[in-house]
């Protein structure tokens, strides 16, 4: 367990230990004062799921969306959440804009719904276009519309210093989170 008054030191090396680490947010509790969800993740390459404070849904990985980039961030994602996609009722996989990337394939989603279905996963793929809209929000929104209670997405799949620079979706996810969000680097 890492506590709040723990050393930014101590809170690396238990998080080492560990599966996944589990924050609340805005406020992550939990974790040193200095430390964010983000910090975390980067420092230890520990999956994250963030509840948001005050989530009153009372189930979460029953119904799962998972943001499909078809980048390594993504699948590492996918493999650290796949304990909680066997589990889930439902688990659709999302693709923005699938055409203006060019890592997907002939079938953007399909490769990757292959794989989870190895796992005994049920999956459905959706392939949908943000029209000017921002990805993340793109994102969440249809998270919402699909009633999922959990979001799974790789974390900075662009670098760094081009999602400070920029944003990201990784980052205006992390500042709106509406559900709870599993996030793995």
């Amino acid at each position: 367990m890492i506590r709040a008054t723990d050393t930014s030191d101590d809170a690396l090396f238990h998080s080492l230990h560990a599966d996944l680490v589990l924050v609340g947010h805005p406020k992550p509790g939990g974790l040193p004062d200095d430390w964010s969800a983000e910090t975390m993740l980067l420092a230890t390459g520990v999956p994250v799921l963030i509840v948001p404070n005050g989530w009153t849904a009372g189930t979460i990985a029953e119904n799962v969306v998972v943001a499909w980039n078809a980048s390594r961030e993504a699948r590492r994602a996918i493999t650290d959440a796949i304990p909680l996609l066997q589990k889930a009722r439902t688990v659709s996989i999302i693709v923005v804009d699938a055409e203006a990337n060019t890592n997907h394939g002939q079938e953007p989603g399909a490769d990757i719904a292959l794989y989870l279905s190895r796992h005994g996963i049920n999956v459905m793929v959706e392939q949908v276009r943000s029209d000017g809209r921002s990805i993340a929000g793109t994102i969440m929104d249809r998270a919402l519309l699909l009633g999922a209670d959990l979001l799974v997405l790789g974390a900075y799949s662009h670098s760094r210093s081009r999602e400070v620079l920029f944003g990201g979706v990784t980052r205006s996810l992390l500042k709106s989170a509406a559900i709870p969000l599993f996030i793995a680097h």
